[in-house]
């Protein structure tokens, strides 16, 4: 088995799970006859060789043997002949890939059965300490589960690579009946991997309110706190989890939790917009005013600057991420829309710097000042365009630009850098806001005004 293909959950901004999939090798067989048989799944010539009383025990030069196949290719029949045939079932490859640990992989509870009863090491391991239980419990297989645990599989085995356990592989993949059975069986529910992922945090990021449900009341902690500062809340937020989010507040997780830059799961929620979750964490008591914390000024010189400004609200979260409805939510909870960011910016520029026209209509009855400036001299217009099309077009770009601008919003203000909204659409290039920023001008009785030369 020396072909190894990698398993990865991935996280945004987080370290998870990985499981190492091991496969026979697909490369030459060294002249094994049964075995290039069982790969061919030519049953005549497995039965004529089985027959002959050919050699079971004949392994590939990393040490895969014909067993090994059989197990690999889901062959339940196949196996118990082997067995039949005296085929061992504890020959591991160079990778420490065993039979057994193959057919955990498939799940088959018949084949796992049949090599435990041959004798075959409940706690077989890869080269890197992956138990067979481990990958059973990944594979979502409780049936080889039960049957490992029962013969004396280790439920608190620790590979050596992540750290993880069983009970992490199978939260990791959202397997919550083996979640619970591994519990009920004495798995750690309050053990941690390197990275600091324990299984309540492996089960937020699979949006699993059962196996939530299931570790909390095992006795996991659901204010644990990752060495990052992330709380399992605030995972579930980032992975719009809204379920185990929902699991792990009625859990005791405390909705008013931040992480190092003072982003609370309410903004997570309001910017991806988790209608059901933020609704939710407001029931809860998550202050909707919350603000994150302050950032850096932004570097003088040319460019954009579109890292995050701080001391936002959720609300400027939503408006700038398109999320209307979430906004209406808010708003209904007692947002203040007159709270401006750390820069000056308000929920009107927040929403007109969201490139869609709707958030900017709702913005603008609650907060109407089109001719608020910020610090660094944008303007509402400046935000307007201050976009970069990825989730908009410059036809809705457009339709922004021609909403505020009959609101009575400054067209052509420079701001510190001496740009005006023409010169950052023209630089981005949004042409056709330029195109129509410079008709209103004009019928407006004016002149675009020259860029401030650098």
């Amino acid at each position: 088995m020396s072909r190894t293909t990698t398993k990865l959950l991935s996280v945004l901004i987080f370290c998870g799970a990985v499981a190492l999939v091991a496969a026979p090798t697909l490369s030459g067989t060294g002249g094994r006859p049964l075995i290039d048989a069982i790969r061919r799944r030519d049953e005549k010539a497995i039965d004529q060789l089985l027959r002959s009383r050919v050699d079971v025990n004949a392994a590939q030069p990393d040490g895969a043997t014909a067993l090994s196949w059989a197990a690999y290719l889901d062959d339940a029949k196949l196996v118990a002949r082997l067995i039949a045939a005296g085929a061992k079932v504890n020959v591991a490859d160079e990778y420490g890939e065993t039979p057994l640990t193959l057919a955990c992989l498939a799940g088959d509870a018949t084949i796992v059965k049949s090599l435990i009863d041959a004798g075959a090491d409940v706690n077989a391991a890869r080269w890197s300490g992956e138990s067979a239980l481990m990958i059973a419990a990944g594979s979502g297989a409780t049936e080889a589960v039960k049957l490992l645990i029962d013969k004396g599989a280790n439920v608190n085995a620790v590979e050596s690579r992540k750290g993880q356990t069983p009970l992490m592989w199978a939260a990791a993949e959202g397997h919550s009946d083996v979640v619970q059975l591994l519990i009920e069986h004495g798995a750690d529910v309050k053990a941690a991997s390197k990275s600091g992922f324990n299984p309540l945090v492996f089960a937020a990021t699979k949006n699993d309110a059962k196996s939530v449900q299931s570790l909390l009341k095992a006795g996991a902690d659901p204010n644990y706190t990752l060495p990052d500062g992330m709380k399992p809340v605030l995972v579930a937020a980032a992975y719009k989890s809204d379920q185990a989010a929902s699991a792990l507040l009625d859990g005791g997780s405390d909705p008013k939790v931040a992480d190092k830059a003072g982003v609370t799961p309410l903004h997570t929620a309001a910017q991806l917009g988790a209608t059901d979750l933020v609704k939710k964490l407001i029931a809860k008591g998550a202050d909707v005013n919350a603000r994150t914390h302050k950032t850096p000024p932004p570097r003088r010189g040319g460019g954009f600057n579109f890292a995050p400004v701080g001391e936002q609200t959720p609300i400027l979260y939503a408006a700038r991420a398109n999320q209307v409805d979430v906004m209406k939510v808010l708003l209904a909870a007692g947002a203040d829309p007159s709270i401006k960011a750390q820069d000056g910016t308000t929920l009107l520029m927040s929403a007109a710097g969201s490139g869609h026209v709707e958030p900017v209509q709702l913005a603008y009855t609650v907060d109407p000042d089109v001719k608020a400036v910020t610090q660094t001299g944008s303007t509402v217009m400046h935000s307007a365009v201050t976009f970069t099309l990825q989730n908009s077009t410059q036809e809705e770009v457009c339709k922004v630009v021609q909403f505020l601008a009959d609101k009575g919003a400054p067209l052509d203000e420079k701001n510190a850098q001496g740009r005006t909204p023409i010169d950052i659409a023209d630089i981005l290039p949004i042409d056709k806001a330029v195109n129509l920023l410079t008709e209103l001008i004009i019928k407006s009785g004016s002149t675009p005004k020259t860029p401030t030369k650098r």
